[in-house]
């Protein structure tokens, strides 16, 4: 456990560090800079799979609960970060990147996934 806290320690100061000049008090629109900085970070660990997912996750979660955004931006991110929306748009990067990407597919998984968390809001 020792060594997953100190890994998540030293992936994060590194994205604090990587991201110090990001404008994130505007986070709606930079969350993507900050994903693909934390998968960039992650992807240099050992970790793989759901693992480096699980990692980035909770790294970019931690980025938006300390970002001096207003707390409906924030909630937004969360509920994106919370609902798996964005551990399934770090998923579709990886697919993207390895070559496995049918885009026809991917159009319909990208559409329900949306579908999915606007729902999920209207309730």
């Amino acid at each position: 456990m020792e060594n997953v806290t100190a890994l998540y320690n030293s992936c994060l100061e590194k994205t604090k560090k990587r991201i110090k000049d990001l404008n994130l008090n505007v986070a709606v629109t930079t969350i993507t800079q900050v994903v693909k900085i934390v998968m960039e970070i992650v992807e240099a660990t050992k970790l793989k799979g759901v693992e480096q997912n699980s990692l980035v996750t909770k790294i970019v979660r931690q980025i938006v609960v300390d970002a001096p955004i207003s707390d409906d931006k924030e909630k937004l991110l969360l509920d994106l970060i919370d609902e798996q929306i964005m551990g399934d748009v770090v998923d579709l990067v990886v697919s993207a990147s390895k070559g496995r990407l049918k885009i026809n597919e991917t159009a319909q998984v990208a559409a329900n996934c949306c579908l999915a968390f606007l729902k999920s809001k209207q309730k």
